[in-house]
Order: C-alpha cells, then sequence, then structure tokens
C-alpha cells in the first residue's frame, strides 16, 4: 500500500507553530506517512478563488486531511461571505468531505470545538497532537 498523505488544516494566525512541529515528521525514518503543507501565504496571493484552488489541489493530492481543532476554529473570518464558509478551516473541510478525503480531527483540548462543517461527519477524532496518536488515528482510517 503506498504511503498515505496527510494534508494539515490549521488556523495559521494561531497554530502555526503545530504545523511547523507537524512538518518535522516527514524527517522521522520512524513513520509511514508523507505531511503535505501548503498555507495561503505560502500559495501568495489574497486573491480568494486562487487561494481556493491552491488548497483545494493539495487537498486533492491527499489521502487524509488532518484538522487542528484550536481555539478560534469557527471564529468567523473578515471573508467569510466570499470564502463561502465561517472561515478558511471550516472551507477546507468542506471541501475534503466534498472530494471524499478521510479525515482526522485533532482537538487540541478536550473541550475544543468541531468544526461546524465536520458535524455529522465521519471522521477519527484525537485528543492531543501526538504522533503516536496521530499514527494510530491513519491506521484506522486506512482499514476501513
Amino acid at each position: 500500500m503506498a504511503r498515505p498523505k496527510i494534508c494539515i488544516s490549521f488556523d495559521y494566525e494561531n497554530d502555526k507553530n503545530l504545523r511547523n512541529a507537524i512538518r518535522l515528521w516527514n524527517y522521522n525514518d520512524n513513520i509511514d506517512f508523507d505531511v503535505i503543507d501548503k498555507t495561503p501565504n505560502e500559495i501568495d496571493s489574497y486573491s480568494i478563488s486562487r487561494i481556493k484552488a491552491g488548497l483545494t489541489s493539495k487537498i486533492s493530492e491527499s489521502n487524509i486531511l488532518l484538522v487542528i481543532s484550536g481555539e478560534y476554529i469557527n471564529s468567523p473570518h473578515r471573508d467569510r461571505y466570499e470564502i463561502g464558509c465561517i472561515n478558511w478551516q471550516n472551507w477546507e473541510c468542506k471541501k475534503a468531505v466534498e472530494l471524499g478525503k478521510k479525515i482526522i480531527l485533532v482537538k487540541l483540548h478536550s473541550d475544543s470545538k468541531i468544526p461546524t462543517e465536520l458535524l455529522g461527519i465521519k471522521r477519527e477524532d484525537i485528543i492531543g497532537l501526538e504522533l503516536e496518536k496521530v499514527k494510530n488515528a491513519i491506521s484506522n482510517l486506512m482499514v476501513h
């Protein structure tokens, strides 16, 4: 079986340090998945349609969307009407569901919220961003 490809959904303003930690997992010989990372700032555009195209491309390349549920997971973005969802993370979740991707929701705390777009959607939930928990969630998803 090919190595699963993981796309990260995170709050750029508040949780990019966690994204950076996850990116380092690509250099760990003891993991059997690849992390795909592309954020709106890396797409180098403020155009909503260009950002959507770049994010769609990265989500399409992945098997799994790993969603980091931080404090602001359901906070409204100033461009929410143009985005078509309350914020970018919720848009990424909606796109992943549309594309039939598997989803891991990483709740940073036991009381972390579920993204609005993932309510009622099948997914693997874990509490805390720990490599072993993520590896187990990937295993569970790839079996089903």
